[in-house]
């Protein structure tokens, strides 16, 4: 899984490298799936959800100079969820941070292992490419225990008042609330398109986020989000 939309154009352009290489193979098939993800809270004993909806081709390279492999493009943004009673809005990245701190995709292959289909994005067989192509319906996301982080701003006008909320936080920052769950839902609904509406400063050109002072060295373990987090983080790497 990439650190961010950096990793994935040179995913991408190691891939149309591999297109242009004389006898080594190329894309052997693929699907696309759009796909709504809903997030769940409990309040007051009542149910409230939010939802974005995304878009995930997979491409599948067979023959190529490595082998067996294949990519992802994925369209789409963070999910905005104002929860009720005024209580505050949250944000729902399209990534899971690892226990190394990292910033990981999280629906490329939550989406697969949310379908039932145990192959890596690497190892898709002509199976899975038809479930993948006839998925319909709504199920509870399935990814090992990995959720999308979830983030708020103390101002939402700054980026820099940004803090990461693990679920174990979530009735602290927002008394009387739950997070309970995603769920992932088939759908034609177009790709979400709001999110710079919300914050526009997600359209600047310079950075917007804190960095640690040059010579400074720390595991990204221990770097609070806002240290490391970009703007491409908000958005799948087909929609930056």
């Amino acid at each position: 899984m990439n650190q961010g939309s950096g990793s994935a154009i040179t995913r991408r352009m190691f891939v149309a490298s591999l297109c242009s290489v004389p006898l080594t193979g190329c894309q052997d098939g693929g699907a696309t799936v759009r796909f709504r993800v809903i997030a769940k809270v409990l309040h007051k004993g009542s149910k409230y959800e939010a939802s974005t909806v995304m878009e995930c081709r997979y491409a599948r390279i067979k023959n190529s100079l490595v082998g067996m492999g294949g990519s992802t493009t994925l369209y789409g943004e963070a999910l905005i969820f104002d929860l009720p009673a005024g209580l505050g809005t949250f944000y729902l990245l399209p990534r899971w941070r690892g226990a190394d701190g990292g910033l990981n995709q999280v629906y490329e292959q939550g989406v697969l292992s949310t379908l039932g289909i145990k192959s890596s994005v690497g190892g898709l067989k002509d199976s899975d490419l038809e479930l993948l192509s006839n998925a319909r319906g709504r199920k509870a996301f399935d990814f090992f225990g990995h959720m999308p982080t979830i983030v708020v701003f103390q101002d939402e006008t700054n980026p820099k008042s940004i803090i990461e909320i693990g679920r174990g936080e979530f009735a602290t920052i927002f008394p009387g609330a739950e997070f309970v769950g995603l769920d992932i839902e088939i759908t034609t609904d177009p790709v979400t398109d709001q999110l710079t509406q919300r914050l526009p400063w997600l359209d600047a050109r310079e950075q917007v986020f804190d960095r640690d002072p040059p010579g400074r060295q720390r595991p990204d373990r221990d770097i609070p989000i806002g240290f490391m987090i970009t703007k491409s983080h908000f958005f799948g790497n087909g929609s930056r």
